[in-house]
């Protein structure tokens, strides 16, 4: 499957990067395969033309972000692994940020965890 490369490589003209399952866990697939779903979705479309624009920390952006990040934290194990990212993605969604909710969920779709 091609997916974009996680946030820190992330540009406009950035290649695609062949993801590798067979080296993750379970609960690494399971959370990357929620994150490639989510980024399919309109909620995650309209955020980032909202991030493009600069909005950020208003309600209706709160309202995609909970949209984008709700399937993702169904999902996240609650092991040690997945502990740090769930308490951020969580965090995003409380804060109704949207710009480090897209770069959480880039880094988790193509690796899993952080």
């Amino acid at each position: 499957m091609k997916e974009i490369l996680p946030h820190w490589h992330f540009s406009p003209n950035a290649p695609v990067k062949d993801v590798d399952t067979k080296g993750m866990t379970r609960g690494d697939r399971a959370v990357a395969e929620a994150c490639r779903r989510a980024m399919e979705t309109e909620a995650w479309k309209e955020l980032e033309i909202l991030e493009s624009l600069g909005v950020r920390f208003t309600g209706l952006v709160g309202r995609f972000v909970s949209e984008v990040a709700s399937p993702v934290l169904e999902v996240m194990p609650g092991d040690s692994f997945h502990q740090g990212a769930k308490a951020q993605l969580s965090h995003m969604v409380k804060t109704r940020d949207g710009g480090e909710t897209i770069r959480i969920i880039k880094t988790l779709a193509v690796k899993g965890r952080f």
